[in-house]
């Protein structure tokens, strides 16, 4: 799409423009903006009708006119969702009864539209919906009469002035009020002599003379309070639920989702349909907000959590200024002119969202709630609208005539219109709603469609039965989250009370602070020990000194003559308790293997099996030389060349009377360092006071009576020869080989793609669906703005590839709150005893893996040979880990 075509496609999005003259009064030029929208004239006799291409324009004609619905009407009572359909049946009404029968009917239904009714020869009729959020500007000049979905429209019809005081007003507002919702209040537009019209409220409009009537058609009855809560629930329930199913089959469904709870409620009453529709939810969030606040965080990692509870997939968008001059520069321009609101959220949406989208937007629901919670007795006037309006006790006196002079008048707000109804309500619904809320709405719009499942009269008149403190406490939503728990926002639990907290509890005061420091202290110590060097090991002579080994680790004593140990006691084997192992021999020959290596010829997984058959290679058995690739008969050499061809993450130390050898994965990802001055091996550096060398995955150590020496691997074995597939089962191809690497790993457990915006991950991706796998990506929201970037690519890799995204952040819980902290401070004091001091700028990421990831979840990582990332260590052990690019043989196959 061309430039140009992009801006006529996206400005005044989903709008209209009607225009009328008095009899002998020359017809004005279309503005420019309207130019290539669909011409109506035909429709209203006397009227004129321009539609934006995505415009539905349905109309029927009976015996009183001809009714016309702009836009996406639903009538929930029905189940109808096709506009003609709902066009005609109010025609009907029409012809059977009055204007007034026709109106209710119209207020009754959901959607986003704008209804027309012109009776022949007669007065036309306007009704916007609930929350007017497809609204209507409207003015009168020179014989001239213009209607339209924007102030621009309208304005550029009659050729109207720009209101100089009115965007004066409006830098004031802000300035008084800085970063808080602000708008033209009142009746108050950009232009001189343009009106707004107000929610609950129609136009009456005279072809001939072009004289508007603006009235107020809601509330017709005296407010009803319910205290029968459930019955209320249950019809708000059923009510909200039947709507949303309606606006949802109107399009490819997609929510926009944070961690508020009005969003939520929609959520799950909706995610069903989005994933029968294909669709998804989504959060926009700017990262330098994200990293000025929890609150920008949370709405993403709860949205996140969120959908993923729902089984529904969720994407993040970068809120984004346009750039200058592009295509959306000018068609928001143009939509907005003269002013140019925030913008930043419209941008996203439109340039990373699909067009053939309904988008179900959760606001107008705080208008069935309580928004307004500062409530007086204090009789209207344009002063207490001007408080009410910008929440403030005192003052404006200065401000408040050119805010709402006039107001009550032309929106009726007398108590006697408003039949019992609190007039802190009706104002946020037509005010906040109706002069701001608009802009939320065609935000969107620009780009595809949004639709409001809470914009429904008959849903916000049950919700406002209710008594006040039963609506301040948002009870009808909160038990919708009740109903549907995945809709709950994940709570982080506080670590669990030990005996000794429980204790504390039952002492007096001052012995009380005094114990839970101590507890606290203990407790924090116990967490940070099981963090600490994780899936570690240590091979040492019994009773070595000088080490940091952990009390409670296991203990394996090896065959005398092991790293050359051959008088006293063999050497012991520490680990970790969560370190996977094993050990297959005796003194003559054995083999030891730490981790979790496969094998993949014969899809052999894990260090038990893989242990059984390097030993049945060591000593001459049958089973092992089956396994190789080439005839290397039995030996050293043998398992050599075989753990060289091993996968994962592991270490294989084998040995017989005379030599102990030690190789690593080629990642070396559970680390390999020899002690300086004795025999040894250990997989952290900090686990010995004294110096090390690392081992590096590319040589091999071998241990004998002369003492230590290290030799290259590809000395000692020709890689790409044994890469070379030599059975009509192996791999011929880079993509073969990976593919059945990760198709081991998926017998594992639930596989989560730790995802980042690398080559790597991309390629991972496949072979994640090909496992029914997710996706989870780690985000410091202080970071700068390149790991943002990195989150939100990776979010768009996920929803590309189909695949369940969860984001986590590594500073606060999912919802924000601080529950994890103790949790994510013990991993950090974990982290610093593992690597030592200046490890202050990497954050582990295990307490956000713990609270989002399954127990028996396997984390994928693409870490590559050769980077020096060593990702897996931030995991801390708190879930098995693997590593599809560990693979030797990998680069030594064509790609594919």
């Amino acid at each position: 799409m061309s430039k140009m075509s992009a801006v006529l496609d996206g400005a005044h999005a989903h709008g209209y423009l009607l225009t009328a003259a008095r009899p002998g009064v020359p017809a004005r030029p279309w503005p420019a903006d309207v130019t290539g929208w669909s011409a109506h004239d035909d429709i209203l006799p006397g009227l004129t009708l321009r539609s934006h291409p995505r415009t539905v324009v349905r109309h029927a004609a009976g015996v009183n006119g001809v009714v016309v619905l702009l836009g996406h009407p639903v009538d929930v009572d029905a189940g109808i969702s096709d506009a003609a359909r709902v066009a005609t049946r109010l025609c009907a009404t029409w012809d059977l009864q009055d204007d007034d029968a026709l109106v209710r009917e119209a207020a009754g239904l959901g959607g986003r539209w704008t209804l027309l009714a012109a009776r022949r020869h007669g007065e036309l009729l306007v009704v916007p919906d609930a929350h007017a959020t497809q609204p209507v500007f409207y003015a009168t000049a020179g014989g001239h009469l213009a209607l339209a979905s924007t102030p621009a429209l309208a304005a550029a019809a009659l050729d109207l002035p720009v209101d100089e005081d009115a965007l004066t007003l409006l830098a004031e507002l802000r300035e008084r009020r800085r970063g808080a919702v602000t708008y033209l209040p009142g009746l108050r537009t950009p232009y001189e002599g343009l009106l707004p019209l107000v929610p609950n409220c129609l136009l009456r409009i005279d072809p001939a003379t072009l004289h508007v009537e603006h009235r107020r058609f809601w509330p017709w009855q005296d407010r009803e309070e319910r205290t029968d809560t459930e019955a209320v629930y249950q019809r708000f329930r059923e009510r909200l639920a039947a709507h949303v199913r309606l606006l949802a089959g109107l399009g490819v469904p997609a929510l926009s989702l944070t961690a508020g709870g009005d969003s939520r409620v929609t959520a799950a009453l909706a995610h069903e349909q989005v994933r029968a529709g294909g669709g998804l939810a989504f959060t926009y969030v700017n990262p330098r907000d994200a990293r000025n606040g929890a609150a920008a965080m949370a709405d993403v990692t709860g949205a996140s959590a969120v959908a993923a509870q729902l089984g529904i997939p969720h994407r993040v968008l970068r809120w984004r200024q346009p750039p200058e001059g592009g295509a959306f520069d000018l068609l928001h321009r143009r939509t907005y002119a003269p002013l140019v609101p925030s913008r930043g959220a419209a941008h996203a949406m439109w340039a990373d969202l699909p067009r053939d989208l309904v988008q179900l937007q959760s606001n107008g629901a705080e208008t069935g709630t309580a928004f307004l919670r500062r409530r007086t007795d204090e009789p209207l006037s344009p002063l207490r609208l001007a408080r009410m309006m910008m929440h403030a006790a005192e003052g404006l006196e200065d401000l408040a005539g050119r805010m709402y002079t006039g107001y009550l008048e032309h929106a009726e707000m007398q108590p006697a219109r408003l039949h019992g109804y609190d007039h802190h309500d009706v104002f946020y619904w037509e005010q906040r709603m109706g002069r701001w809320g608009w802009q939320k709405f065609l935000d969107g719009d620009l780009g595809h469609r949004v639709l409001a499942p809470f914009n429904d009269r008959v849903l916000l008149e049950t919700m406002l039965a209710l008594p006040y403190p039963q609506r301040e406490s948002k009870m009808l939503l909160a038990r919708v989250l009740e109903d549907v728990p995945a809709a709950r926002l994940p709570r982080t639990p506080a670590a669990p009370a030990s005996l000794a907290r429980s204790v504390t509890g039952l002492l007096p005061g001052r012995a009380t602070r005094r114990l839970d420091a101590v507890v606290g202290r203990r407790e924090r110590a116990a967490e940070t020990s099981r963090l600490a060097f994780a899936q570690g090991y240590a091979v040492l002579p019994p009773g070595a000194h000088g080490t940091r080994v952990p009390a409670g680790w296991g203990r394996l004593t090896l065959p005398q003559g092991a790293f050359g140990r051959t008088s006293g006691a063999g050497m012991v084997l520490r680990h970790h308790p969560r370190l996977p192992h094993a050990f297959a021999g005796d003194g003559s020959g054995w083999v030891l293997v730490l981790g979790e290596p496969a094998w993949l010829r014969h899809e052999l997984d894990g260090p038990q099996v893989v242990a059984r058959v390097l030993h049945d290679l060591l000593v001459g058995g049958t089973q092992g030389p089956q396994l190789l690739a080439d005839d290397r008969g039995r030996g050293l050499d043998a398992v050599v060349a075989a753990g060289a061809g091993l996968v994962g993450r592991y270490v294989v130390v084998v040995g017989d009377r005379r030599r102990t050898l030690v190789m690593t994965d080629p990642l070396s990802a559970l680390g390999a360092h020899l002690p300086a001055d004795s025999p040894g091996l250990v997989s952290h550096a900090r686990l010995l006071v004294g110096d090390t060398l690392p081992l590096s995955p590319d040589e091999v150590l071998a241990v004998e009576g002369a003492g230590p020496t290290l030799t290259e691997l590809d000395q000692l074995v020709d890689l790409p020869s044994l890469a070379l597939p030599r059975h009509v089962e192996d791999p011929t191809t880079g993509a073969d080989r990976l593919a059945r690497h990760t198709r081991i790993l998926s017998h594992r457990g639930p596989a989560w793609l730790g995802l980042t915006a690398s080559r790597a991950g991309a390629e991972l991706l496949p072979h994640l669906v090909a496992s029914a796998g997710g996706a989870i990506t780690w985000w410091d929201r202080t970071a700068d703005d390149a790991a943002a970037a990195d989150v939100i690519a990776a979010s768009e890799r996920a929803r590309e590839a189909g695949v369940q995204h969860r984001v986590v952040g590594l500073r606060e819980d999912a919802d924000g709150g601080r529950a994890g902290d103790a949790r994510r401070a013990a991993a950090a004091a974990a982290l610093r005893t593992t690597w030592g001091e200046g490890t202050e700028d990497r954050l582990p990421v295990s307490s956000a893996l713990d609270a989002a990831l399954p127990a028996d979840a396997v984390l994928w990582l693409g870490d590559l040979p050769g980077t020096g990332s060593r990702t897996w260590e931030l995991v801390q052990g708190v879930r098995r880990v693997a590593l599809p690019f560990s693979d030797r043989l990998l680069p030594h196959l064509p790609r594919r």
